[in-house]
């Protein structure tokens, strides 16, 4: 039996996603929008529309296959974005998206734990469905504010479970039962998909999220359900 989420260290989380997303890279977004019932695409959308105005800088972490940089391009084109991520067959994918829709976004490695930029170097930072993979979440949350500017903002985009009774019932039969298949049938990985199931049970409450952005020293801290409380955007201004 696999051990539970709760009882791996550190090591052996970062490692698992590491290996996990370079083997699902090729039908990642597909699967996103299938898990979703398309509604991820509206879930980033709705964090970009919070971006600051402006000429700025935007560093998307956690950044995958480079959904929210390339939307932060098409919405607005005036913004300077960056995408960081260690999983480099991913960022491959960005890369050659980017590329196809003849975009200017700067991708690197690196992870969300050290990233490489001097302090106050954006406007703000992304991270959508990356942050329930980092098990420190306080230092990635406290990493994300030392490279933003006094005044800019820091956003997370995470799946949870929704308060409502009936739809958390129905919502952990559906990563319980249905994403496993849909990963075995889609993706030819069911472990991998049983693992994303997992990790969004085992993601903090939203509250508890709030609560963190504060002792990290946030302000204007804001924290907004989305589709019946499945999905949260939290946002914090950097004192």
């Amino acid at each position: 039996m696999p051990k539970p989420l709760q009882n791996w260290t550190q090591d052996e989380r970062i490692e698992a996603v590491k290996s996990i997303f370079n083997t699902i890279t090729p039908t990642y977004d597909h699967m996103n929008h299938i898990m979703s019932a398309g509604r991820d695409i509206a879930w980033r959308r709705r964090m970009i529309q919070r971006l600051p105005e402006g000429n700025i800088k935007v560093l998307d972490i956690a950044t995958g296959t480079g959904d929210v940089a390339i939307d932060i391009k098409w919405k607005r084109p005036d913004i300077e974005v960056a995408g960081i991520d260690f999983v480099f067959r991913m960022m491959e994918f960005a890369q050659q998206k980017t590329r196809a829709q003849n975009l200017a976004i700067q991708y690197m490695g690196g992870d969300a734990l050290h990233l490489p930029f001097p302090d106050n170097s954006f406007d703000a930072t992304t991270i959508a469905f990356g942050l329930r993979n980092i098990p420190d979440k306080f230092a990635a949350l406290r990493e994300m504010q030392r490279v933003v500017k006094p005044g800019g903002k820091v956003f997370t985009l995470e799946m949870t479970f929704p308060r409502n009774l009936k739809m958390r019932a129905f919502f952990t039969w559906y990563l319980n039962k249905m994403i496993p298949i849909l990963g075995a049938t889609i993706a030819r990985d069911k472990k991998a998909y049983h693992y994303l199931a997992e990790s969004i049970q085992e993601m903090i409450h939203p509250d508890t999220l709030s609560a963190l952005y504060e002792q990290v020293g946030f302000q204007q801290i804001k924290a907004t359900p989305l589709t019946f409380g499945i999905t949260y955007l939290h946002e914090g201004t950097v004192a």
